[in-house]
């Protein structure tokens, strides 16, 4: 938790560089953040008793996707103020991140549940800076705290989620959900907190995770779904943000030869109603689906689900 904590905060260091002079992001930058990142999770297993192994491209996929989710979402437009502001903002986001996943590392340390108010520090900082950098001036856009916070809180459950299956051969686990309100909406996100027990086997069950997709995110005309197929477990939540305006999350199967889009009706944006036509999204909306049954859920953007902009939820007990 501590490597992927550095990795969060350094990724988005390399793109807050790259957005404070209107410039690519540094590959090299990006490459040395992974670098350090596998350097320490190879450390850290060797030291043996992980729940989970050999799962660093795991963790490390889901962070790149987070980080580049991020740019994307806050944008440095063409100006030097506007470059600034998004450098700062980016930081910001990375630093609370950082400051979560360290809440939760000193948390697995000592076999005891994530301090709420270490995780409200992160929370009000990231805030404070978000402010502090609009307060300055040349911001793209304003007023985004809202819409961040929730998916650096749902980018740092994942993470815990991925990293805490599994068990010590000692130690009886059981992990429970604990809900928080993030954001000026009604959004939510589970974190996880454990709580142990000696004993001579070992069991884990894990609580209800939310997990982030990114809608348009990538380079114009950004149309895809980040990650594009996402494996979950029934009772976790999926909690789509927009990063570019126009698209739409609709359940169901889009083909592009012969093109069609045909909704299923199981959930849809923005709240499950009107499928067949639902309206489309504004950057910073987000929507968010439990999905309480095992099998296979495609889904696809309405109007581009024929252009290829499709995505699908796996779900297993």
């Amino acid at each position: 938790m501590k490597a992927a904590a550095k990795k969060v905060a350094s990724t988005l260091a390399c793109y807050a560089k790259a957005a404070s002079k209107n410039v690519q992001v540094d590959t090299v930058c990006l490459g040395n953040a992974g670098t350090a990142f596998t350097t320490a999770f190879s450390k850290a297993e060797l030291k043996g008793g992980c729940p989970t192994v050999s799962d660093v491209g795991t963790v490390e996929a889901t962070i790149d996707a987070f980080a580049r989710s991020e740019a994307t979402a806050i944008p440095p437009g063409e100006t030097k103020n506007g470059g600034k502001c998004a450098s700062s903002k980016l930081k910001a986001a990375g630093a609370k991140g950082k400051a979560m996943l360290l809440c939760s590392a000193t948390a697995a340390t000592k076999n005891l549940p994530v301090a709420l108010a270490c995780l409200g520090k992160a929370s009000a900082n990231l805030t404070k800076a978000f402010s502090k950098a609009e307060k300055k001036g040349g911001c793209v856009r304003t007023g985004d705290a809202g819409t961040v916070e929730p998916a650096v809180d749902a980018i740092v459950t994942q993470v815990v989620a991925q990293l805490t299956t599994g068990g010590g051969p000692t130690t009886s686990t059981t992990t429970t959900a604990a809900t928080t309100t993030t954001g000026s909406g009604s959004s939510t996100t589970t974190s996880p907190t454990t709580t142990t027990s000696a004993g001579n086997t070992t069991t884990t069950t894990m609580g209800p995770t939310t997990h982030t997709v990114m809608v348009g995110a990538g380079p114009p005309p950004s149309l895809n779904f980040d990650p594009a197929t996402l494996s979950i477990h029934v009772g976790d939540t999926v909690m789509w943000v927009w990063v570019t305006p126009g698209h739409s999350v609709v359940s169901g199967t889009a083909t592009s030869n012969p093109p069609a889009e045909t909704p299923d009706g199981k959930f849809c944006s923005p709240n499950n109603t009107n499928c067949a036509s639902p309206p489309l999204g504004n950057t910073g909306d987000t929507y968010q689906h439990t999905f309480n049954t095992a099998g296979s859920f495609p889904y696809y953007c309405m109007p581009h689900g024929t252009l290829g902009m499709t995505g699908m939820i796996q779900v297993t007990p």
